[in-house]
């Protein structure tokens, strides 16, 4: 059983391990925050010795502060076993230390930790994500002090399996107060995320209704971003989350998109009514006339529908009669016959208080609660220009329009075929609404 009493030391903590300084060098922009576990890279974690600290943040409605790690690192190959190890066969445990508190002593307080999620992708083999997220009851005695500090351990078996020292919590968030509708993105460089891909992106997604954009920068160096996006930032519209990890993020193998999509899950409890989850690449598209993000008809707050799972369409060109007289992605004309199934590529538009993972095509909701499934013929889809460049050539829908691939015991031709719900148009008009 874990320990749960309160404790005054006269003499300092001792601590087996110190994490290192949350400030970090290299990276020429200048966030308003940060997110902690980018300035705690321990060598151990990021060779795969341990899951990987993520962030530490209070929640703004509970008192419980949210422990995010991320297990792809650690495990990329993870069985079920594992995630109940991890998981319910673990105990955790939380110390919240407030070094000089009263002058004499250090304050030290142990509390047990709840696991809000243990969860493993299972929609493919093998199994690319698996989210574990920890929290720990807050000390009112100590709210509000400077100097507090966390140390997370997990026990199994008996033995000691994971141990984080002095970890700051953060109170900020970079999801803002009161927003109605946020989209959180993931990005590293590459010739495909040059402004000329991000500029669009934001314009258009802005005119469609959300109100903030957060993009994850998973590079040391987040000035590329800034610079394509400083409009939209200065506008306070989209915000940019530092989420580089040192060598993890350096094979650029989306080893950290889980831990993103639900750091963003979890930031945006208290604060987002909806937020949802895309690639830059990927376009929500509202195909009834006058309707975005804004006067979509939304569950009400007291129907247990709590997400709206919207199919991928890949995209591409149809060379015959392909002009580019718009700009990118406007001007794509094809699209794929094939609109894939519920939980395959899709992605999600979601309240957060009520999904306890998010997953890169999925969500896991709470008890009780439900899901839609909006009509990709008539009324929402998501259009995925995957591989596209702005002349849209190279697409990806276009490359597998001549392939026969296998799904389940059907082989689909998944042909392109002429887009007859005129994307040219509506596509045009979002972006020179919000130049």
């Amino acid at each position: 059983m874990l320990f749960n009493y309160y404790i005054v030391l006269f003499m300092p903590c001792l601590f087996l391990a110190q994490a290192v300084s949350t400030q970090r060098s290299g990276r020429k922009g200048t966030p308003a925050t940060t997110v902690v576990g980018t300035g705690m890279l321990d060598a151990g974690e990021v060779a795969g010795g341990a899951p990987l600290f993520v962030d530490a943040f209070y929640d703004h409605a509970k008192p419980v502060a949210h422990i995010l790690l991320n297990m792809k690192s650690f495990l990329t190959m993870p069985t079920k076993a594992d995630v109940r190890r991890w998981g319910p066969e673990t105990e955790w445990s939380c110390e919240w230390t407030a070094p000089g508190a009263n002058r004499v002593a250090n304050v030290s307080l142990i509390r047990n930790a709840t696991v809000e999620a243990s969860v493993r992708d299972d929609t493919a083999l093998p199994s690319p994500h698996w989210a574990l997220v920890i929290y720990c009851p807050r000390i009112p005695a100590l709210k509000g002090l400077p100097s507090v500090r966390l140390n997370l351990r997990g026990k199994y078996n008996g033995s000691w399996v994971y141990d984080r020292y002095d970890i700051p919590v953060s109170e900020s968030r970079f999801v803002k107060r009161d927003t109605d509708f946020a989209i959180c993105t993931m990005v590293y460089r590459g010739p495909l995320t040059t402004a000329e891909y991000l500029k669009p992106w934001a314009q258009y997604h802005l005119a469609a209704g959300f109100s903030q954009l957060l993009v994850y920068v998973e590079e040391n160096d987040t000035s590329w971003v800034e610079g394509a996006l400083r409009k939209f930032i200065q506008k306070g519209q989209v915000s940019i989350v530092p989420f580089y990890f040192g060598k993890i993020s350096d094979r650029k193998d989306f080893i950290m998109q889980g831990a993103m999509e639900n750091h963003c899950l979890y930031q945006a409890r208290g604060m987002a009514k909806w937020i949802a989850h895309i690639d830059v690449d990927e376009y929500f598209d509202f195909l009834r006339p006058d309707v975005n993000m804004r006067n979509y008809p939304l569950p009400k707050s007291d129907s247990s529908d709590v997400a709206l799972v919207v199919r991928n369409q890949f995209w591409g060109t149809l060379t015959s009669s392909h002009r580019v007289n718009a700009p990118y992605p406007c001007h794509l004309n094809a699209k794929s016959a094939y609109i894939h199934q519920i939980g395959k590529r899709s992605k999600v538009i979601m309240r957060p208080e009520y999904i306890d993972v998010l997953f890169p095509h999925f969500v896991v909701k709470k008890d009780g609660y439900t899901e839609l499934h909006p009509d990709p013929i008539f009324e929402m889809r998501l259009n995925h220009f995957k591989w596209c460049d702005t002349q849209g050539g190279g697409c990806f829908g276009t490359n597998q329009s001549d392939m026969g691939v296998d799904v389940g015991r059907k082989t689909f031709h998944k042909r392109l075929m002429a887009d007859d719900s005129d994307w040219h148009t509506r596509c045009s008009d979002m972006l020179a609404a919000n130049q």
